[in-house]
This record gives C-alpha cells, sequence and structure tokens, in this order.
C-alpha cells in the first residue's frame, strides 16, 4: 500500500462517482474533492471481492451497467485489489484486472449446483460415502426440534428420512435457499430474536449465566448471549475474518440497524472486514455504517467510518 491515508469505498460511493456530472453542487463537491484526492494519489483505494459480488448481483439483473461500473472502478483502484483468497491467513494487497475477476466470478456461478446430489454426482467416493449415510440415523434428540415450525423448513428431508445424507442435503439445499428466498433469512432472524429475548428475560437464566460467565457486562445485550453461545470454531484461516464477520453478523441479528437481504448482509460484513484494513470506510449505506461503526468499536479496530459528506475529515 502507498505511503499515502488511504480510504475504502463501498459501491455507492463508486457509483456516486461515476455519476458524477448528474449530481446537484452541493452533493458534488464532496465527490469531486475526494475523486481529486484519489486521481492526485493523495488517497489509495483498491477494489475488493465484495465489489465484484455486489456488481454481480446486479448483472444477473440487468447486464446493461456492468461495463460502465467496471470501467469507473479500474480508474479509481488502478486496478489495486484487496482480497482474502480461501485457505489463506491474511489479506492480499496486489494488482488484478477488474474485468478478469468478475469474468471469474461469472464461470464459477455458471457451474454451481442445486442440489447436494447434483454436487457429488460426478465424484464416485462421495457417492459411495453417501451410501453409507443413508444408513445412520440422527440421535433421537433431533427430532424434538420439529416442535418448532422454523426447524421444519430448514430440515424437510431430515424428518422424512432421519439420516445422515438428508441432514447433509438439507444444509446444502438451505444455504442456497437463505441467499435467494429473503423471507426465509427474515423468518430465522425473528426466530432467533424471539428466542434470546425470552432468555434474557428469564431471571432464572441470567442469574445462571452470570453465574458460570463472570465477565458479562452489567447490562445484559443480546450480542452478549451470542458470544456466550456461539461455537469457538473459525470460519477460516484469517482469525480477523472471523471475528469481523461474525460480530457483524450478531449485531444484525440483534436487531441493530438490520437487513432483510442475506446477500446484502454477507457482503456489507465484508466490505467491514475489508475496510478495516483502511484508515477510512466512506459508505452511504446507513444499515452497513452502523454495524460497521459497532463492530469496530467492539473489537478495537481504528477505521473511521464515514459518510461522503465527512470527506473533509479525511487527513491528507
Amino acid at each position: 500500500m502507498e505511503n499515502v491515508p488511504s480510504a475504502y469505498l463501498d459501491l455507492n460511493i463508486f457509483d456516486r462517482i461515476e455519476k458524477i456530472e448528474t449530481l446537484e453542487n452541493e452533493v458534488k463537491a464532496n465527490y469531486l474533492s475526494l475523486r481529486q484526492k484519489i486521481e492526485n494519489k493523495q488517497l489509495f483505494t483498491a477494489y475488493s471481492n465484495a465489489h465484484i459480488n455486489d456488481l454481480f448481483r446486479g448483472y444477473q439483473k440487468n447486464p446493461t451497467y456492468v461495463e460502465g461500473h467496471l470501467k469507473n472502478i479500474e480508474y479509481l483502484t488502478n486496478n489495486n485489489c484487496v482480497c482474502q483468497y480461501w485457505n489463506q491467513s491474511n489479506v492480499v494487497f496486489h494488482k488484478r484486472n477488474i474485468f478478469e475477476f468478475f469474468n471469474e466470478k461469472n464461470k464459477e456461478w455458471e457451474f454451481e449446483t442445486e442440489t447436494y446430489d447434483e454436487l457429488i454426482s460426478d465424484v464416485p467416493l462421495l457417492r459411495m460415502q453417501a451410501e453409507l449415510k443413508k444408513n445412520i440415523p440422527l440421535p433421537e434428540n433431533f427430532k424434538k426440534g420439529y416442535s418448532e415450525p422454523v426447524f421444519a423448513l430448514m430440515f424437510p428431508l431430515s424428518k422424512i428420512y432421519n439420516n445422515q445424507y438428508s441432514l447433509e442435503a438439507d444444509l446444502y439445499a438451505f444455504q442456497n435457499k437463505f441467499k435467494s428466498d429473503y423471507s426465509l433469512y427474515k423468518t430465522i432472524k425473528k426466530f432467533l430474536a424471539l428466542s434470546l429475548k425470552k432468555l434474557k428475560n428469564n431471571q432464572g437464566f441470567t442469574a445462571a449465566l452470570r453465574n458460570q460467565f463472570k465477565d458479562l457486562p452489567k447490562h445484559l445485550d443480546l450480542t452478549d448471549i451470542y458470544d456466550v453461545f456461539t461455537p469457538n470454531t473459525k470460519t477460516g484461516n484469517n482469525v480477523m475474518y472471523s471475528k469481523i464477520l461474525e460480530t457483524f453478523y450478531k449485531f444484525d441479528l440483534a436487531g441493530y440497524k438490520t437487513d432483510s437481504n442475506f446477500n446484502n448482509m454477507f457482503d456489507d460484513s465484508l466490505h467491514t472486514f475489508y475496510a478495516a484494513h483502511f484508515d477510512y470506510f466512506i459508505t452511504n449505506d446507513e444499515r452497513c455504517r452502523y454495524k460497521a461503526q459497532k463492530t469496530y468499536n467492539k473489537l478495537g479496530i481504528l477505521t473511521q467510518v464515514i459518510t461522503s459528506n465527512e470527506i473533509s475529515k479525511i487527513e491528507i
């Protein structure tokens, strides 16, 4: 990274700069100032795969404008890319042509499968394992979950076949549906929020919780309960990646400027992760801005979250 202040721009900021000539004068001045800082190399910026995800969703709805968006980001970032690649322990700052990255995303999407059966159909060893798993019953207590309607939404095949393979197939189908069925994400969040509020309001439960976990804050928040019961596992080799995405997600589940769309929420958390490697995170998305700031505050990250109206805060 160049030895100048750095700013991570949300897609809505890139978009406004692209359309700068159509903006009203007062608004235009802020974006002109930001663009000039970048052009004069007084401010470093880069794009990420979170931007690629945002653009790809728009491309699936209407491919007409994606080339203009890509050209604008290419110009402003000079193809500087920040990315957390699979199984790596740190993000990488490097040069990568944004058109090439976007085309790779498009090709990968073409090969995505809709069902678990399709996923493993061409892998003989996995097919053999699948047949064995069909003979492994699920734990007896698993059936108790179906007393909740949400459980039946998540595990319909397991309810019928009650085996390890049906559970894996349900989980695969659920994560696919989670990304496309917005009502499902809202249903799951509502169920979790109501369940945790019941726990929070149960004096016996909270007393037992405080007795077992001495470091809980005086005023117990829903995110504190999430922290206690979230398994101590990692979502990748980069610990910072796991912490930021999980913290952001917990704030969303707890109702802090919550998002109704899982894909939007996930990419906002990804933007928040990448922005943590910059001095400033510039976004006009109120939901993302609020949860990003809450996440940074909780984790002690120094990145400043600002809007386009606060460009003057950038110290050159």
